[in-house]
């Protein structure tokens, strides 16, 4: 029954770019007089369809807990490194699978996880990581992790007479001689940069990143409960018009500090002077965009530097935002493009109305027809997929609360689900993603959406061959030697027309490395078998049929040539 954990959470508390092709001019809504309007029950009523990019969730990890991002050192393509909630950093070896913790960020300090009791649901923990950009010669790593409220905080909005639920605190460590391969040799802790109080245990953000402008970017949700108010079921910390449209805090904020600097009020880092609210009275200088519920995740593209950001919703809308410096993104007084509506004790909702104010809508929307929490991505910048090329790919933690988790592609103009030739769905609760050396992606889940057990697992996506017009390409092959060698090829191959049965002839071989092993596609060059276990193939009305095929080389041809032997549709 621990699936029903996540599930009763999100409903009593409300839960439920040039290469992005997205428009960058965004709609900036500035209304001036508010209206109420009629509620909306359906406010997005198309379905997510189907796209037609069709790949397959290599596992590449298990034994994990809740992992929820990965990412690898800036420079390095052999490892991927992966923050598990339960308080460790796993490195992944990519071309052996191999993985081992790095870190355990344990300390008697820590939250204990469980907001419901034992191996119940929970938002705290350990929930970002960022390299420094010049780690390989400073060693420099931050981290986001959940602490218990000991000790005051540089941020608070607990009302002096109340206790704060435990604080975010962000962290400098330092990895003594730092290798893009291999393990530092030791890893020390050297301050904590900022700390803020979080009201409720949820809506917590968590997600680090650098900027190409070598600043360090921090997402904090509005601090928890549900609407962004004061007094709904006894909640504080949120005042009168809620976390999210209040600049002056750091809760419903993207961040933007210099963790080398020290003209911060702690002293202990750097505000960019060219920070958007710098030298105001009212606002956080701190503070680089506002507005956000529970932004989980952001990123950047690696094309255009775009700042990507999806955000949370309550009980309607999800989506994800394209950020500009100070900006407002409507939350608590807007979800998504609707006016929202406070309800009380009761759950809150949209409406067809309007509300005061200059206010940036997201790029993509969709509502809880489709899932109940967004779980942000990365804009694909890899080379292995060429049709996922500048979409930006993201996910929905669960549907409907039972472990089936959801991922979507966008150019900004649709959302479309991706199609998975191995499964119909993923079928786990999608609980983050990363992104390598190479720009290939990654999803990050496991089964029970709670931070216990070893359920948690690593996947990478990865493309099947694909037979179109004329052309047989294989994105990776491992092709066994006479010598016992053992060598990983992308391919492709000419299919000659009017061979009956089929025959193709290799055109062209580039090796690869071990990390982009596929065991899906396999040729024994001592018995000429080749085996592809999934093969896209596209009819004259685009329909793809993925199958499993067997060729076999066909001798004393003067280019290698295959013959086709059989097959069976499996899609």
């Amino acid at each position: 029954m621990k699936f029903l954990y996540p599930l009763l959470t999100l409903l009593l508390l409300g839960t439920a770019l040039d290469g992005l092709a997205i428009n960058t001019d965004q709609n900036t809504a500035e209304t001036s007089v508010n209206s109420a309007g009629e509620r909306i029950d359906n406010p997005i009523p198309d379905p997510i369809q189907k796209g037609s990019i069709r790949l397959r969730l290599k596992q590449i990890a298990t034994g994990l807990t809740a992992p929820n991002w990965a990412v690898p050192i800036p420079g390095a393509t052999e490892h991927l490194y992966v923050s598990d909630q339960d308080r460790k950093l796993w490195r992944i070896d990519l071309a052996t699978n191999k993985k081992e913790i790095l870190i355990d960020l344990f300390s008697s300090n820590q939250v204990p996880l469980g907001a419901f009791g034992d191996e119940s649901y929970d938002e705290r923990g350990f929930l970002g990581f960022a390299f420094h950009p010049q780690y390989i010669d400073n060693g420099l790593f931050y981290t986001y992790d959940s602490e218990n409220a000991i000790n005051a905080s540089d941020f608070s909005t607990i009302p002096p007479s109340a206790t704060a639920d435990h604080r975010s605190v962000i962290t400098e460590w330092r990895f003594v001689s730092p290798s893009l391969n291999d393990p530092p040799a030791a890893i020390e802790r050297v301050r904590d940069l900022l700390t803020i109080d979080q009201p409720q245990f949820n809506h917590n953000g968590g997600a680090l990143n650098f900027g190409p402008d070598g600043m360090l970017y921090i997402a904090l949700g509005d601090g928890g409960g549900a609407d962004d108010r004061d007094g709904q079921n006894s909640m504080i910390g949120h005042g009168v018009d809620g976390n999210g449209q209040n600049p002056g805090n750091p809760l419903g904020s993207l961040l933007r500090i210099n963790p080398l600097g020290n003209n911060s009020s702690n002293g202990k880092y750097g505000i960019p002077a060219d920070n958007p609210f710098v030298g105001s009275s009212t606002m956080l200088s701190e503070t680089y965009a506002y507005g956000f519920r529970n932004p989980f995740r952001f990123s950047f593209d690696s094309q255009t530097g775009a700042l990507v950001l999806a955000d949370v919703g309550q009980n309607d809308i999800e989506e994800v935002n394209l950020i500009q410096p100070g900006g407002n993104y409507g939350w608590g007084l807007k979800e998504g493009s609707f006016r929202f509506e406070p309800n009380g004790n009761d759950p809150g909702f949209v409406t067809d109305g309007t509300v005061a104010g200059n206010f940036i809508d997201p790029v993509i929307q969709y509502d809880h027809d489709e899932g109940i929490a967004i779980i942000g991505g990365f804009v694909y910048r890899g080379n292995a997929i060429p049709a996922l090329q500048g979409k930006y790919v993201f996910g929905d933690t669960a549907r409907t609360g039972n472990a089936d988790g959801r991922i979507f592609y966008s150019d900004g103009s649709e959302i479309l689900e991706l199609d998975l030739a191995d499964r119909d769905q993923p079928g786990f609760w999608i609980l983050g993603f990363g992104q390598d050396g190479d720009g290939e992606l990654y999803v990050l889940g496991n089964t029970t959406g709670t931070p216990f057990g070893t359920t948690g697992a690593v996947y990478k996506l990865v493309p099947n061959a694909n037979f179109e017009g004329n052309l047989l390409e294989i994105p990776a092959v491992n092709v066994t030697l006479t010598s016992g060698e053992n060598m990983i090829y992308h391919a492709r191959l000419q299919h000659l027309s009017g061979s009956d049965p089929m025959r193709f002839e290799l055109i062209d071989a580039e090796i690869l490395a071990d990390r982009f092993r596929d065991d899906s596609a396999t040729f024994d060059q001592p018995t000429g078998k080749l085996n592809l276990s999934f093969i896209n193939v596209a009819d004259s009305n685009g329909q793809i049929f993925t199958y499993s095929v067997e060729l076999q080389q066909v001798p004393e041809q003067s280019n290698l040539t295959f013959e086709l032997k059989q097959f069976e549709r499996i899609k």
